[in-house]
């Protein structure tokens, strides 16, 4: 298995066990803008969050050995932060999930990366979606930033090479 690791920040790491994932996912992501939302919402806390991007088979057997749910998932996020002050997780994303929200919800791809991109950090912050509020809460908390993020790009959906 190669992994390539993408570092845009000190306290955000991308890994991609296939390179064309790599690609598609920098295409579709403002990491600049990503980090500053991170960043404003966290405070003063310390953040590394990484986020793997995985094959469907990868993401399958870590769905099952973690949740004991034999499928694919769009997102699986563990906490392993020490104490307040900090915000450590990694975020395990399949890209081949995420294109099929896409296409089940009538999103753009971009829309949907990252909406899971955010929704990984959500749940590093404390966030969870077990019920039907807490599902409305995060769903509401993800629009923001999707929100944050089109004004930060007024061409929201011609601006995909300008970052």
């Amino acid at each position: 298995m190669i992994v390539v690791n993408i570092y845009f920040s000190s306290m955000l790491v991308f890994n991609f066990i296939k390179s064309k994932h790599k690609k598609q996912v920098l295409e579709l992501i403002n990491k600049r803008d990503l980090s500053r939302y991170v960043r404003k919402r966290c405070g003063n806390r310390t953040v590394n969050i990484c986020y793997n991007f995985l094959s469907s088979k990868d993401q399958i057997k870590m769905n099952r050995d973690f949740k004991n749910h034999n499928y694919n998932t769009d997102i699986l996020t563990f906490d392993v932060s020490n104490n307040d002050c900090e915000l450590t997780g990694d975020v395990y994303i399949s890209i081949k999930q995420v294109r099929k929200n896409a296409k089940r919800y009538q999103v753009s791809l971009k829309d949907e990366i990252n909406r899971v991109l955010i929704h990984g950090f959500l749940h590093l912050s404390g966030f969870n979606d077990e019920t039907k509020n807490e599902k409305k809460e995060m769903r509401k908390q993800e629009d923001k930033f999707l929100n944050y993020l089109k004004k930060r790009c007024s061409t929201w959906n011609m601006c995909d090479n300008h970052y």
